[in-house]
Order: structure tokens, then C-alpha cells, then sequence
């Protein structure tokens, strides 16, 4: 902050908006500082949108985890003007959910000043340099827009925002992200059904070993997830709770492998009782299907739920579904004497 104070009044870019510098003391003790700039300074009431730093210390990009509430054009302004964007609406719902047991000023302003913001994660080791870089150029940006002067009158709905590895951010509005999942989730459940139920003669026999897989894979989660619950505990029960902290390759390293390796060994059990003499072929069309079902059933109901995070359920369906309809190759055959037309997939063969 007192480098980027040092380089606007440096500038001879000219502000159309005034810049208030507010540096907080007691945080940690339930947020007195900014609670008592909000509610009690007499500039308080001339504040149209905020940005709010925080520090974590642990290397890594800057991350915006908050914006709003509503008041998309904010969004807008990170992804036209931030240098190095690293942002994604799942980090603001999980924070506003109360899972992760913390609190900033963002709320203070929000609740108590009802002004619209930013909030914005500096992992500080590493990044100090790339959030100088964003907050300068973000900063800049909104102190020059027109939208300020008016803020209030831009408050029209949320929005769903996600960079892509950290190249630009992709940010679309809540109400378009509805109809994209729902239009995903109805086109997965239309090909699965088409898929299953031909042809008819097969369809008990494709359902019943559909359902196996679904239970099998909703197991395999499961059965990772406790084995990662296991593992953390024992790193706590040894007193190394958090050692990896500033390390973030040893927590994939950590948890990741006893991840995988669950995996792995759960399907590895099921093949061998469950898929002796199964074609592989027909095995993994089994259970992409069963992993499309159990995406698609979560994307329509987190969609339901009005949750942004969807987006991400709605990739994981949309591209290996778009991907398994562009290599998916069908054999039509004409039956010439009884005018008939017969497909043969390759899926309907076991």
C-alpha cells in the first residue's frame, strides 16, 4: 500500500476519483478499526467501493477470493485491468459459507457500510510484486471509471468469475451460468438415457451394470475421502499438524498420493470381483457413464442450490461428454429388403 501511495503521487495521470489509504489496527480483536472508520468517520459516507488486502504469509499468487455483494462490474473491472489474475468465485463461496473459520473487514464494510468491494488474499512471501501489479492497475482503473461516481446504480445480480491458469479471467452473469448448467446437465442425462436404454433388449442388462458402477464409484470417494481424513489426522496425532503449509507441493504430495492410491486399489477390487471377463472397452464406457451421472446430478442440484461454483461441475461435464461424442464412432447399417436402419455402438458390446 505505501508503495503504491508512493507511485500516484508520483503520477501525472490525472485521478477523476479521490483515494483513501486506510491502514487497521485491530483486527484480531473482532475488526475495531475498520467498524469504527465505517461507522464513525466523517469520510466514511463519500466511500463508493473499497479494495481490502489481507496477508497470509505463505507464498503464492495473490488471490481474490471476494467481490461485491453484487455489483458485477467490479468483477469487470479485475478482468479488463489486473496484470497477473488469479480469482474464482468457489473461493468466495467457500469463505462466505463460515467452513473456513476467519474473518476480515471486507464484512465489516459490507454489513456495516453497505459498500460494495473487493476483497483480495496476498500470499505475501512470494507475491508482493504481482499484487503491486494488480491492486496498482485495478486501483487506477476504478479511480478513473465513470461507474464509480454511481456505483449504486450497477448493483444487478452476481457473477460467475474464474481465471484460467492465470492467464485472464472468464466472468459471465450468474443468471447465464443457470441456463448454460442446466442445458448441460438435460443434454448429459438425454445421452445417458439414448445410451442406456438401446436397444431394448440390452437395457436391463446396461442398467444393472451402470448402477454397479455408480455405487462402486461413489464408494472409491468415499473410501478416499476417510483415507485422507486418516492421514490428517495421524499428521496432527505426531504434532506436525500444518507443517506443509508453506509448502503447498508437499500437501499434493501428502494427501494426493494416499488419494490416488485408494483409488486405484478400490477399482483395481472391482475389476477383479465384480469385471472379470468384461470387455476394457465397454468397462470404462461403464463407468464414464456412471462418473457423468454423478456430475451431472451434482450440477443440477448446486445449480438449484444458486451457487456460481457450479461452473465447475459444468465443465467436468461438458468437455468429456463434447469429447466422447466427437470420438464416438457408430456403425450404421441399412437393412435394403426391409427398409429398416440398425446402429451398432461400441458400447453395446461386452
Amino acid at each position: 500500500m505505501l508503495e503504491i501511495l508512493n507511485t500516484l503521487s508520483k503520477s501525472s495521470e490525472p485521478l477523476q476519483h479521490a483515494v483513501i489509504f486506510l491502514f487497521n489496527g485491530a483486527e484480531e480483536n473482532i475488526l475495531q478499526a475498520s467498524h469504527g472508520f465505517i461507522t464513525q468517520h466523517e469520510w466514511a459516507k463519500s466511500i463508493r467501493a473499497f479494495i481490502n488486502l489481507e496477508a497470509a504469509g505463505v507464498g503464492g499468487k495473490e488471490l481474490v477470493f471476494q467481490t461485491g455483494p453484487e455489483n458485477p462490474w467490479l468483477v469487470q473491472a479485475y478482468v479488463v485491468a489486473a496484470k497477473h489474475p488469479f480469482a474464482s468465485v468457489v473461493a468466495q463461496e467457500i469463505f462466505q459459507s463460515g467452513i473456513i473459520p476467519a474473518d476480515t473487514d471486507f464484512r465489516i464494510y459490507r454489513d456495516f457500510g453497505n459498500v460494495p468491494g473487493m476483497f483480495s488474499e496476498d500470499l505475501f512471501c512470494v507475491s508482493a510484486f504481482l499484487i503491486g501489479d494488480n491492486i496498482l492497475a485495478v486501483l487506477k482503473y476504478l479511480a478513473t471509471s465513470d461507474k464509480l461516481a454511481k456505483s449504486f446504480e450497477y448493483r444487478h445480480g452476481n457473477v460467475v468469475f474464474f481465471d484460467v491458469l492465470g492467464l485472464f479471467v472468464v466472468a459471465y452473469p450468474a443468471r447465464v451460468g443457470t441456463i448454460m448448467n442446466y442445458i448441460t446437465a438435460a443434454t448429459a442425462f438425454l445421452y445417458l438415457s439414448k445410451k442406456l436404454l438401446q436397444p431394448k433388449t440390452r437395457a436391463i442388462h446396461n442398467l444393472k451394470n451402470f448402477f454397479t458402477a455408480f455405487g462402486l464409484t461413489l464408494a472409491s470417494w468415499v473410501c478416499t475421502l476417510v483415507t485422507v481424513l486418516l492421514v490428517a489426522v495421524f499428521v496432527s496425532v505426531i504434532g506436525r499438524s500444518l507443517s506443509w503449509y508453506t509448502h503447498f507441493y508437499v500437501s499434493v504430495f501428502l494427501y494426493g498420493t494416499a488419494a490416488v492410491a485408494k483409488l486405484v486399489l478400490v477399482h483395481t477390487l472391482a475389476k477383479k470381483f465384480f469385471y472379470k471377463n468384461t470387455n476394457e472397452q465397454y468397462l470404462g464406457d461403464t463407468f464414464f457413464d456412471a462418473s457423468l451421472m454423478i456430475w451431472s446430478l451434482a450440477l443440477a442440484m448446486i445449480t438449484r442450490m444458486g451457487l456460481c461454483s457450479a461452473f465447475i461441475c459444468m465443465l467436468w461435464v461438458a468437455f468429456p461428454l463434447l469429447a466422447k461424442l466427437m470420438i464416438h464412432k457408430e456403425f450404421i447399417c441399412h437393412d435394403v429388403h426391409a427398409g429398416n436402419v440398425c446402429s451398432l455402438s461400441v458400447y453395446d458390446v461386452s
